[in-house]
């Protein structure tokens, strides 16, 4: 059942009237902007419950915590590819990883043969920060997703993943095939 918010973002969505909408049609698809508005609101509210109640009492900010992560899941990372899988620009990224530095919890290293590229790594104090902050989210997470039974977090989880497989580009909503 929406709240009142969404409740009264749908109707003034729907007052912008044909042609707005995109596709054949030109209609306003009013369930995919429930879908997206709810998305973007969760998405929105567990980052910053995370980033005031478990990041930042640590010293990292949700940036930095998801540049510490995305770098230790793969052990050693150039800043593009963290860029592209974290979600945070190169620009950001070099900022956060900098601080990182500086706090000794992530060790950059320029490449050799091209002094563009530098790879980062996670330090044993940064495994260790991460650690205690991944604890803490951990126990966010559960909360937040505790509302659900195993079989709705299933399904949840297998619709994000499809999401996350689509394309929002001149093919908007076009899955590959093998991804359907």
């Amino acid at each position: 059942m929406p709240d009142e918010f969404e409740q009264r973002a749908t109707e003034r969505v729907a007052e912008l009237g044909d042609g707005v909408g995109g596709g054949s049609s030109g209609e306003i698809d009013l369930e995919s902007f429930a879908a997206s508005f709810d998305l973007f609101r969760l998405a929105t509210r567990t980052i910053g419950d995370f980033d005031t109640e478990v990041h930042r009492p640590l010293g990292l900010s949700m940036a930095g915590f998801r540049v510490l992560f995305t770098v230790w899941v793969f052990g050693s990372l150039e800043v593009r590819d963290i860029a592209r899988l974290s979600g945070v620009s190169r620009a950001a990224v070099s900022g956060v990883v900098t601080t990182l530095e500086r706090e000794q919890l992530a060790l950059r290293q320029r490449d050799q043969a091209d002094g563009r590229l530098a790879s980062v790594t996670v330090t044993d104090a940064g495994v260790e920060k991460l650690r205690l902050a991944y604890g803490g989210q951990h126990r966010r997470e559960r909360q937040l997703f505790g509302v659900l039974d195993e079989a709705e977090l299933h399904a949840f989880t297998a619709t994000l993943r499809k999401l996350l497989r689509v394309r929002l580009d001149d093919d908007a909503g076009q899955l590959n095939p093998e991804d359907r």
